[in-house]
């Protein structure tokens, strides 16, 4: 008897486990082009392409990952994809999506949340520091990721949708003619660490910058954010 609820306890702790570690992304990738954060400067939003990555230890033997999927398509894009991949030992969960890139004012805010369920967007800050510089900022829609995470919950109690990603990975592609200047602060760049990275972007240059959101990052209390600087 005492056996059996050793074994009990034992399934209970390692189910958390798989269903936790299935819940946080692993990794979040978003595009940005420089002539989307212009429109969106002059109050347009633009729906952005991100991809959203999980992976789930051991077998999905009552098929949470197609309940799950079903379920979370309302909070989405219409155009959102899901894959599905089983492993020997893993089950991959991948969603392609878009996310509103928005200007950080309360009427556009809530004229587009009032008919749209989104549970990540963009918000654009215009001059937002001293110097002028505008910010985007990664944002997790609390509301509706609770409503989410109730409707997750019938399926199992251990299915919680968390944020930030272990890596939120945000590319800026430059399609504009005037040379385009970006930085962030606390990120990876080409597998460096930077506590501060500036780069200024011709037509056609890229940069990637990788926020870590692990418990010792800063970037687990924050929003992962990224600077267009105007000076």
């Amino acid at each position: 008897m005492k056996c059996k609820k050793n074994i009990e306890i034992l399934f209970f702790l390692l189910s958390s486990f798989i269903f936790l570690n299935a819940c946080n992304p692993n990794t979040s990738e978003t595009t940005i082009y420089t002539s989307d954060v212009e429109e969106v400067k002059n109050g347009e939003i633009i729906e952005v392409p991100m991809k959203l990555s999980f992976q789930m230890l051991g077998e999905d033997t009552d098929n949470s990952l197609e309940k799950s999927k079903n379920i979370a398509i309302d909070f989405l894009h219409p155009d959102s994809k899901f894959y599905i991949t089983k492993g020997q030992y893993t089950q991959d969960f991948v969603v392609e999506t878009y996310v509103p890139m928005i200007k950080a004012d309360n009427k556009i805010i809530k004229s587009y949340f009032k008919n749209n369920m989104r549970i990540v967007s963009l918000y654009y800050h215009p001059k937002f520091t001293q110097r002028g510089s505008d910010k985007i900022e990664l944002v997790f829609q609390k509301s509706f990721a609770k409503s989410l995470n109730k409707k997750l919950f019938n399926i199992n109690p251990l299915l919680q949708l968390k944020f930030p990603a272990q890596e939120t990975k945000i590319r800026v592609v430059s399609d504009s003619k005037k040379e385009k200047k970006v930085g962030a602060y606390s990120v990876w760049v080409s597998k460096k660490p930077f506590l501060s990275k500036i780069a200024t972007l011709k037509r056609r240059q890229e940069i990637e910058f990788v926020f870590k959101g692990g418990a010792d990052s800063v970037y687990s209390n924050i929003n992962p954010h990224i600077y267009f600087i105007n000076k």
